[in-house]
């Protein structure tokens, strides 16, 4: 019985912690003065920044379209992708898939195979299928084998979606 005590006053403490966490993320994005430079600092900094900043940006996603750029950096990372995008995939796509498609069609020339599987796993992940049909033709037309290859991946994987996705 006393272990199961211990257990949930450590069990209370955490969820106490949640609770002054969302606070404080609820209170930074009602009153911060410069949020979107303060989360673009962040997003740069330590792995407690940007681990918070992502985690603040899929709850409060207003500033994703504005923090575009470092979150498709993270998002390319194996690190930081699955939390970047999700932070991604909460923003306005209205404003978010236009820039990142401006995005990727900047990279497309310089990219090696191992960038165009990172962006197609991150535009695959936010059903963004008209950029991703875009980066499947281009690494189609490769002339290398492993871009190529990539093209293949996600044409047998998100196939129909390409032909007519949105």
């Amino acid at each position: 019985m006393g272990q199961q005590a211990t257990d949930r006053r450590m069990w209370e403490a955490i969820v106490a912690a949640e609770q002054q966490s969302a606070r404080l993320r609820a209170d930074f994005y009602r009153h911060a003065a410069s949020r979107a430079d303060t989360l673009s600092a962040a997003l740069r900094g330590s792995t407690w920044d940007r681990g918070a900043a992502l985690t603040f940006l899929q709850t409060f996603p207003s500033d994703v379209p504005a923090l575009l750029r470092p979150l498709v950096e993270l998002a390319l990372s194996q690190a930081w992708a699955l939390d970047a995008r999700k932070a991604i995939a909460r923003g306005r796509r209205d404003l978010v898939l236009p820039r990142l498609r401006d995005m990727v069609v900047e990279r497309l020339p310089t990219a090696d195979a191992d960038d165009l599987r990172r962006m197609a796993e991150l535009l695959g992940s936010i059903e963004a299928w008209q950029i991703l049909r875009v980066l499947v033709q281009n690494a189609a037309g490769s002339d290398d084998l492993d871009a190529r290859e990539v093209a293949e991946d996600f044409t047998g994987r998100y196939g129909p979606m390409l032909v007519t996705g949105g």
